[in-house]
């Protein structure tokens, strides 16, 4: 029986939530909270432009405190964005990941943002993957 070979297509989360570079933090994390989730993808001019997490929320406005409602996306979010196409391998992701040391790729296709394959996502379906790229330190 052979390895199953995995494009980021098939196991990428197709729906992402998306927010404009000049909405508010306060608004961002809102829907992150109604969404369940723990990142935006951030769009300039309806293309992806960059993203937010939790993460970033927690120390760039809540650790200096600066008010949520005055802060905008464009002011905290990581750009430029790395991301990765839905034909690329999982293995190609995983490196990727683990290369900027990030946890979630935007997957765009033809410009378009098109889902969102993260640390999680690998492990559910190709935890080996994952091991070669971030290995244990004993």
């Amino acid at each position: 029986m052979g390895v199953e070979v995995l494009d980021v297509r098939d196991i990428m989360t197709p729906q992402v939530v998306t927010e404009d570079e000049e909405a508010p933090i306060s608004k961002i994390s809102k829907d992150m909270e109604l969404s369940g989730i723990g990142c935006v993808v951030i769009t300039s001019k309806g293309k992806p432009a960059g993203i937010i997490t939790d993460r970033d929320i927690a120390i760039k406005v809540i650790m200096e405190n600066k008010r949520p409602d005055k802060i905008k996306a464009k002011d905290i979010m990581a750009s430029p964005l790395t991301t990765i196409e839905p034909e690329a391998s999982v293995e190609k992701a995983c490196e990727l990941l683990a290369e900027k040391g990030i946890r979630r790729l935007p997957v765009i296709e033809e410009d378009m943002l098109v889902g969102i394959i993260s640390v999680r996502n690998i492990l559910s379906r190709n935890p080996t993957c994952v091991s070669k790229f971030y290995p244990t330190t004993e």
